[in-house]
């Protein structure tokens, strides 16, 4: 390798509803990882002028790349200034170079909706989405654990003798739990019975699909409670990633190395 030769840099961009999460590739460097909240990102490292939008890399602590692809939530804010892949296709590619898995099926439980794939042969063969209903996504559980006035780590840790929670429905939810409350239920076994409505309601989502590999992606994959009683329900042999919510900018990262690398020489 010449002296003069520029080190190639692919990323990928998971511009999501809750946090932008980036993924990294450097020649020489390896991968690398970086989450930021949305609106800081949106306000403090989106730059604007002549009605272009550029991403202030220097900000961030990265060199610009030669290759970027973006993905997720607000990727329609992006896609006339840098090329983009649908969320499918990121989470697919992500969750299986983050596995080595070729048969599995892919749950992604994100801040603002649920995804479901069904991956066979190393490909996509069908997958649903639930973005109608905020029961199950990050903003469904960070909202119970604010009515609970409990801090999210200790909410997601809660698992043991969980309260049966009917309603699913993120309105109808707090009544339900101000009516366990009066009852003097604790916060605990609350929590405990809201994480299990999450689990049963992924699982309603899964079981379509004949396969019992299931690999659990998103931010919700990081609430251990959820991870716990789906391990429980015995059902699947249960796959988290080891950077669950990174799997969509994984996939946007593999997709710019590989134009990357097809165009370099």
């Amino acid at each position: 390798m010449s002296s003069g030769h520029k080190e190639l840099t692919a990323l990928g961009l998971d511009f999501g509803s809750r946090y932008v999460k980036l993924v990294y590739w450097r020649e020489k460097g390896g991968w690398g990882r970086k989450k930021l909240d949305t609106l800081d990102f949106f306000r403090d490292y989106l730059q604007r002028h002549a009605g272009q939008l550029a991403v202030e890399w220097p900000r961030l602590g990265l060199a610009a790349p030669q290759a970027l692809v973006v993905t997720g939530y607000g990727k329609n804010l992006l896609k006339e200034h840098f090329p983009t892949i649908t969320e499918i296709r990121a989470h697919f590619l992500g969750a299986s170079q983050a596995t080595g898995l070729q048969h599995f099926i892919l749950l992604e439980a994100g801040g603002q909706d649920t995804k479901v794939l069904y991956i066979k042969d190393g490909r996509v063969f069908d997958f649903l989405t639930n973005d109608r209903c905020a029961a199950g996504t990050g903003r469904y559980l960070e909202n119970m654990a604010r009515f609970l006035k409990m801090p999210l780590t200790e909410f997601a840790r809660a698992w043991q003798e969980p309260v049966e929670i009917s309603h699913t429905c993120a309105i109808f939810g707090e009544s339900e739990l101000v009516g366990h409350l009066l009852e003097g239920v604790s916060p605990e076994r609350i929590a405990a019975g809201v994480n299990a409505s999450v689990a049963r309601r992924v699982l309603l989502m899964v079981r379509r699909y004949p396969c019992r590999t299931l690999v659990f992606a998103g931010g919700v994959a990081k609430n251990g409670g959820v991870v716990q009683l789906l391990r429980q329900q015995q059902d699947y042999r249960l796959v988290v990633p080891a950077h669950p919510q990174f799997t969509g900018a994984l996939g946007c990262c593999l997709e710019a190395r590989r134009a990357l690398l097809k165009e370099g020489p």
